[in-house]
């Protein structure tokens, strides 16, 4: 239980920001993806815009948040990459239809 509290209290957190614009930015592309029917580019530009929120632009609250742990955030860039490398593939491969 102390788990579960400890990660809603992460989630609800004031530090945790991200710039309306950059919202909006994001909910215009991405519905642009959508009307023109482009659902792995629209998946790919989520992703980064993720990846970008979660560890770009709050680097320095996870780094408060994690401290000097030698682990965690070279695993979240790593797996940021290697998911970003499978989206990438996945443009290649083509469609069964």
């Amino acid at each position: 239980m102390d788990t579960l509290s400890s990660i809603l209290e992460f989630l609800s957190s004031k530090e945790l920001s991200v710039p309306l614009g950059q919202v909006i930015l994001f909910v215009l592309v991405n519905s642009l993806c959508l009307l023109y029917g482009r659902y792995k580019l629209g998946l790919l530009v989520s992703y980064c815009f993720v990846l970008y929120w979660g560890f770009i632009f709050n680097f320095k609250y996870f780094t408060d948040l994690l401290g000097n742990t030698t682990f965690g955030m070279p695993i979240y860039v790593f797996s940021g990459v290697v998911m970003l490398v499978l989206v990438v593939i996945g443009f290649f491969v083509g469609d069964k239809d």
